[in-house]
């Protein structure tokens, strides 16, 4: 009976230490601590991969923009951008469903009032 107390107590204190222990960060979780707080903002409801794909990618709009090292107010515009998409409908100005290559539906309409 009391080998089964020792036992218990053995493993009772055993999972209280490993309790008392830090957690480790994963580098993810590192490298989203060393974002912007604001922009940390905007993105702790993701995990720390996707958000850190979700910045990144917001860092390549900007760069494709023109804008390689951007100011914190514009990093954190194109994050929300980025994180919720304000899509419109393109009104088409294709020739029709029968030409070939179909006409792109970004063409401005003036150009075809001359024809």
């Amino acid at each position: 009976m009391s080998r089964y107390l020792v036992l218990a107590f053995v493993l009772l204190a055993g999972t209280a230490h490993a309790q008392e222990q830090p957690r480790v960060l994963t580098p993810d979780e590192q490298a989203f601590a060393r974002l912007p707080q604001d922009v940390q903002g905007l993105l702790s409801g993701l995990p720390a991969r996707e958000a850190l794909q979700k910045f990144d990618y917001a860092r390549q709009n900007l760069i494709a923009l023109g804008a390689p090292t951007p100011s914190a107010e514009r990093l954190r515009a194109q994050v929300e951008a980025v994180l919720a998409p304000r899509y419109t409908a393109v009104q088409s100005w294709s020739a029709g469903a029968t030409s070939f290559p179909p006409l792109s539906p970004l063409v401005p309409a003036t150009s075809f009032d001359y024809r």
